[in-house]
């Protein structure tokens, strides 16, 4: 009995720790990523264009006008551009600045899109970028700064292999030039003072591992992987990423027993 029950919670653990390759901490799937809006004399403007058409609204062009008309069942929205004047179902609404053509793109000033679509818009100034969302649907829109790429499935599989390989160093100065660009300089300095890691237990990126996001912006990451340690016992190993100049780095490991 005691065998049978034993069986029945390492196939329980196995298959809790069978998680999704990739998660999201703000949200239930990846926003979208706009990266062209402009910020234009202190005012932050977005491509109406493509926006309107994420929100799933018919976008047409008057060339003769020079107007763009926004619409679908219930809502017409009519802009015209170098005018700060738009209307929302024939309802007049004044724009900070007017609406204006860059590279043959129209742009509206970021607060038209509360008032068109009562969307909700937030600024995070650190990334200079507006996290818009509208019903269930999250849009980034980026200006000035370019969005952190995810980690890919090929650095996802290095970082775990460089950090199953950090697990002991023998040959110091080596190591210090190998290692650097795939940690900080603070973890690869401890790294080496204390010649590697806590465990030289040896991780499979394949198997029992995933990346979460801290936040909806992919500023930092953390890679989660377990393993079998000995008899009902499990090891934990958590790699805290960091994106740096150099590009994704890691700055932290931890590692935790997981007993039966």
């Amino acid at each position: 009995m005691r065998r049978i029950f034993t069986s029945l919670v390492i196939a329980i653990l196995l298959f809790s720790i069978q998680l999704p390759r990739t998660t999201f901490a703000d949200s239930e799937e990846a926003p979208i990523v706009i990266d062209t809006g402009k910020i234009v004399n202190g005012r932050t403007l977005i491509p109406i264009r493509v926006v309107s058409e994420k929100f799933g609204f018919k976008v047409q062009w008057d060339q003769n006008l020079k107007t763009v008309v926004i619409s679908d069942k219930t809502t017409k929205i009519t802009l015209k551009v170098n005018s700060k004047e738009a209307t929302i179902n024939e309802n007049k609404v004044s724009l900070d600045v007017p609406a204006q053509i860059h590279k043959g793109t129209t742009y509206v000033p970021l607060k038209f899109l509360s008032h068109a679509f009562g969307a909700s818009v937030e600024w995070n100034q650190s990334f200079k970028v507006a996290h818009v969302t509208f019903e269930k649907i999250n849009i980034l829109i980026y200006t000035q700064i370019k969005p952190i790429p995810l980690v890919t499935d090929e650095q996802f599989k290095t970082f775990s292999q460089i950090a199953n390989e950090a697990a002991v160093i023998t040959d110091i100065r080596q190591a210090k030039a190998y290692f650097k660009p795939y940690f900080t300089d603070k973890l690869l300095g401890n790294i080496i003072w204390y010649k590697g890691l806590p465990f030289d237990t040896q991780f499979d990126a394949e198997k029992n591992s995933m990346i979460t996001y801290k936040d909806i912006y992919n500023s930092e990451a953390t890679i989660s992987q377990s393993t079998h340690f000995v008899s009902l016992v499990w090891l934990t190993r958590t790699m805290q990423l960091t994106f740096t100049d150099e590009g994704w780095k890691i700055q932290k490991i931890d590692f935790k027993y997981l007993y039966l």
